[in-house]
């Protein structure tokens, strides 16, 4: 399979976020986010300094710069630039701060690979932000005003303005984490319905910020045209995960009263042909047999509860302007996407006596594992296969892929993964397997790894994903490369990618 897609430079990249690496919120005097009732509550780990990566982004970047990568990505935080309101004025000095790092990316020879949503949104909007029919008005019209500005202040720097951008982060995990299994905060539980409504107003987000970021651009042809799209978790859940993109091009390719929902169990139907046409590895029968009754479960529970009505704003939304694409690029993360993988038994251990109720403990039991997710890289290729054939020549970028350690208890180091496998060698598969889907003319155009640094991840420091390690109790929060039996992780990453273009 050869791409129609023009060759340039491949990104090459990490990532971070500015809730989970930044630092310097939900305290005193600090950015408020939607988190912040519940670090002050105690049901999560206050976030703290995290990585302090707002103060240390200049080594981080040189790290990346040593590493000899292409691409660095990063999150412009909605919270952080306009922390009273939405008319209030933006922060000034966040936006000097992120023109800063934007310059820093460029004198070091790393693309910006933007994010505007990254889960978390400004406590103004309120605990439910993505059930409210305005939140994609307010947020379309905060993206163009702070990307004027941001890019007005680089230009006159003489700084090339980004033009990678992911408008939100995982719509799918945001609100499963959300509203199906409670691990994220809400002020409403209303389970499947509520899930549906978020993702379709965040589509609908999507769709607003890339036609006011594409009018800006436009005003401006020295900007350079940009690119923007929203990235999943990959599953292998068709309903929560592929269907978002099926259902922006569904509305584009239907007319008139033709059902949308007839488009997407088509669409339905050859995604479950094509995974059960593909050789993955065993899980083990108990496992598959589970994993298969909880997909026919949510297939179920999708056709009670989708109806047309549920994107009874999106689908006139995209059909206004049929012509555009909904996307400029496709996006991915890549952990563990099978659901037979995440079959297993909940234990005392994940139960955090206090923080989460019972089914909460259940559910997350279940479904949310991350020192222990099971790694697959060979299921790269389906993901990657299928949006090509679907979606011919649209470039595919996958913006986070990585592994996790547990950190025990009492802060000594462990390697808590069931299958001791070391992060070198999970580095070594994935990035091979991206080189032979490149090789063989997939359209792939980037690869980013989560992440550089450790990080605060959603509630809790436990789970280590960083090339380099991070002692959260330290003063310094020193940097360490991991050194797993002479494998550093990141002289792996950065040899691998060694002559690359």
């Amino acid at each position: 399979m050869k791409s129609g897609i023009a060759k340039s430079p491949f990104l090459w990249g990490v990532t971070a976020s500015p809730y989970q690496h930044e630092g310097g919120y939900n305290g005193e005097g600090q950015p408020q986010n939607n988190w912040s009732d519940w670090e002050a509550s105690g049901k999560v780990e206050r976030s703290g300094r995290a990585a302090d990566f707002w103060n240390r982004y200049e080594e981080d970047f040189d790290r990346a710069e040593m590493m000899g990568l292409s691409a660095f990505r990063i999150g412009l935080d909605w919270a952080r630039i306009q922390p009273n309101g939405p008319q209030s004025d933006l922060d000034g000095a966040a936006l000097d701060r992120y023109a800063d790092m934007i310059r820093a990316l460029r004198e070091r020879h790393l693309e910006p690979l933007i994010t505007l949503c990254h889960f978390a949104t400004p406590k103004w909007l309120g605990t439910d932000p993505w059930l409210d029919e305005q939140t994609p008005i307010l947020f379309a019209a905060f993206v163009r005003r702070m990307l004027e500005s941001l890019n007005r202040r680089l230009t006159e720097k003489g700084i090339a303005p980004p033009i990678w951008f992911i408008t939100v982060n995982e719509p799918n995990m945001l609100a499963a984490c959300t509203y199906n299994v409670g691990a994220f905060p809400a002020g409403r539980r209303v389970w499947w319905a509520a899930a549906l409504c978020a993702l379709q107003t965040m589509l609908e987000a999507h769709v607003r910020v890339r036609r006011e970021v594409h009018s800006l651009y436009a005003e401006h042809p020295d900007w350079e045209r940009p690119k923007l799209t929203f990235n999943t978790f990959a599953s292998d859940l068709y309903w929560m995960d592929k269907m978002l993109l099926d259902v922006l091009e569904g509305a584009r390719q239907t007319h008139g009263q033709e059902p949308v929902l007839t488009y997407l169990n088509e669409r339905y139907r050859e995604f479950t042909r094509a995974y059960r046409g593909m050789d993955f590895p065993s899980c083990g029968l108990f496992a598959e047999g589970v994993g298969e009754l909880i997909k026919q479960i949510q297939h179920g529970l999708s056709q009670k509860f989708l109806h047309e009505t549920t994107f009874s704003r999106l689908v006139p939304l995209v059909r206004e302007r049929r012509d555009d694409p909904v996307v400029d690029y496709i996006s991915f993360d890549y952990y563990d996407p099978f659901l037979g993988n995440a079959v297993r038994l909940p234990t005392l251990a994940d139960f955090r006596l206090g923080r989460v109720g019972l089914r909460e403990w259940l559910t997350q039991s279940l479904t949310t594992k991350w020192w222990d997710w099971s790694a697959l890289p060979r299921g790269l290729r389906f993901f990657v296969e299928r949006y090509a054939v679907e979606y011919p020549d649209m470039p595919i970028l996958i913006a986070e892929n990585g592994m996790a350690e547990r950190r025990c208890p009492r802060g000594e180091k462990c390697n808590r993964r069931g299958d001791h496998q070391s992060r070198s060698y999970f580095i070594q598969q994935h990035v091979g397997e991206v080189k032979k889907l490149r090789a063989e003319g997939l359209p792939l155009v980037g690869y980013f790894h989560w992440s550089l640094t450790d990080n605060y991840e959603w509630g809790t420091y436990a789970p280590r994903f960083g090339l380099f390690g991070i002692d959260f109790e330290s003063k310094n929060l020193e940097r360490v490369p991991r050194d797993e039996g002479g494998e550093v992780p990141w002289e792996t990453y950065a040899g691998l990618i060694a002559g690359e273009s």
